[in-house]
């Protein structure tokens, strides 16, 4: 029996699969990153059936990556070492909805769609919906830092989560924040010595794997409009959005994002042809607010004044033609980005400050310049204070996916020099992480701690990647 076998044995055959067909679903992520190749899938359903494969897969040094929907870019889920994939999908119930504290607890599976529907009738919502759409599951958006929806008033996904339940690869499980007290349950985050729920937010299950989430509730926005303002220069862009940060009027902003001159041009001409292209501004912002109608025109108002004070206008056209489709339309995001004009592509997630936006930008030209044979697009996310920014290759993966991954890792490479940091890590940044030499020694004293054996996810975040592992995963 060989040692994949003997961490399924004591599960409920239901849950496990070896099938070659099942398997292929779980290869790979949305992203460039390469596929890997399990030997079995387990779908646990509860925290029991994963603390047992966890402590079996310990003692036999079996690798395991963990799963949710399969919808993030970063290459955390690819199965490089082979192993076990455990597919938190089954994982899907709604614990509680706690209106007294504010509370929701749920399951990894469960996904954002459903979520926010059972929660809309309570008047209530959550303050992180990550842009992948109502298909992503609360767990990954947990393991890889989810932003998008929210982000402009709260910042990350992790700030938004109260406490977590977490499973350690010992088999053991821990509650974090004020739930570690035996009757106290969620309320508070902080307050018991250090953040340990922390340590397993945007980790990629390097750590442990969470079983339970709980997020803070937001009453549902009674009213919500678009808006988008036009600039000259990213420059100016960017002292327009420091400005609004700096005023705290993202405060009613449930989502904000900035595009370049080639986008506007292409949503803004595709609708409206007969445009003059010299009358197109080089950058835009565009801002969904919600709240109380009274309060988000007079911040439209406040917005208003300070784009015209950083060299702006109010910008209908892009507001028309793009954002107020994106924003109403939200499941539609990838299609209205342009996720399918070619068969695939790469996507890779940064922090910036706002002032650096312009350096953001001056990376993306040089690699257009230097990688002509891709389609590159750049957009910001904002954030309560600075920014998420994305560039997307989109490659033919028949002709070009090797030479994708290459200018994946040199975009790492030239956004880090530009002042950026990771975001949504995974593998796709890995090679950054380990350059960061006194904080990456920090997380490999972690793993080694939480995980000796190294089986949780080797090679995420750069750590784990166990040569020994990998050559006994060729032979299971």
């Amino acid at each position: 029996m060989n040692a994949v076998r003997k961490v399924t044995e004591t599960l409920d055959p239901a849950v496990v699969s070896d099938n070659p067909i099942d398997l292929l679903t779980y290869q790979r992520d949305c992203s460039v990153s390469p596929p890997g190749h399990a030997q079995a899938m387990v779908r646990p359903r509860d925290k029991d059936d994963v603390a047992a494969v966890l402590r079996e897969a310990t003692r036999q040094q079996v690798p395991v990556y963990v799963r949710g929907g399969g919808t993030m870019y970063a290459g955390g889920v690819n199965p490089h070492q082979g192993g076990l994939v455990l597919d938190l999908t089954g994982m899907n119930r709604i614990l509680d909805i706690d209106l007294a504290r504010g509370v929701v607890l749920i399951e990894p599976g469960v996904r954002f769609g459903a979520l926010t529907q059972m929660l809309k009738p309570h008047g209530q919502t959550i303050g992180i919906i990550p842009v992948t759409g109502p298909t992503a599951t609360i767990g990954g958006a947990a393991s890889a830092h989810a932003l998008g929806t929210g982000s402009a008033r709260f910042q990350s996904f992790a700030d938004e989560v109260v406490g977590l339940e977490v499973v350690l690869p010992s088999g053991q499980v821990i509650r974090t924040g004020s739930a570690a007290g035996p009757k106290a349950e969620y309320f508070h985050r902080f307050g018991m010595g250090p953040d340990l729920t922390g340590l397993f937010l945007g980790g990629d299950a390097t750590f442990g794997v969470i079983t339970a989430i709980a997020l803070w509730l937001h009453p549902l926005p009674k009213f919500r409009d678009t808006q988008c303002y036009g600039f000259a220069s990213a420059a100016a862009a960017a002292n327009f959005i420091g400005a609004v940060q700096a005023r705290e009027l993202t405060r009613l902003v449930w989502y904000g994002s900035g595009y370049e001159a080639g986008t506007i041009k292409s949503r803004v001409l595709g609708a409206v042809p007969d445009t003059a292209p010299e009358s197109l501004p080089q950058f835009c912002v565009g801002l969904d607010f919600g709240g109380d109608e009274p309060m988000v025109r007079h911040d439209q108002q406040l917005i208003a004044t300070l784009c015209a004070d950083t060299g702006g206008r109010l910008y209908p056209l892009f507001n028309e033609s793009y954002f107020r489709h994106l924003r109403n339309e939200e499941i539609y995001w990838y299609g209205y980005a342009g996720y399918f004009s070619r068969s695939r592509c790469a996507i890779l997630m940064s922090s910036l400050a706002t002032p650096s936006m312009p350096a953001f930008l001056t990376a993306v030209a040089q690699l257009r310049t230097e990688y002509p044979q891709f389609l590159w697009g750049a957009a910001v996310v904002l954030c309560r204070r600075g920014l998420h920014g994305g560039i997307m290759a989109f490659y033919d993966e028949a002709r070009e996916w090797e030479a994708a991954q290459d200018a994946t890792q040199a975009a790492t490479a030239l956004l880090v020099k530009a002042g950026c940091t990771p975001y949504k890590t995974g593998k796709l940044w890995a090679e950054q992480l380990a350059g960061f030499t006194q904080y990456h020694e920090v997380l490999q004293s972690l793993k080694q701690l939480f995980d000796p054996q190294a089986i949780l996810s080797p090679g995420n975040l750069g750590l784990g990647h166990n040569a020994n592992l990998e050559k006994k995963s060729d032979v299971l």
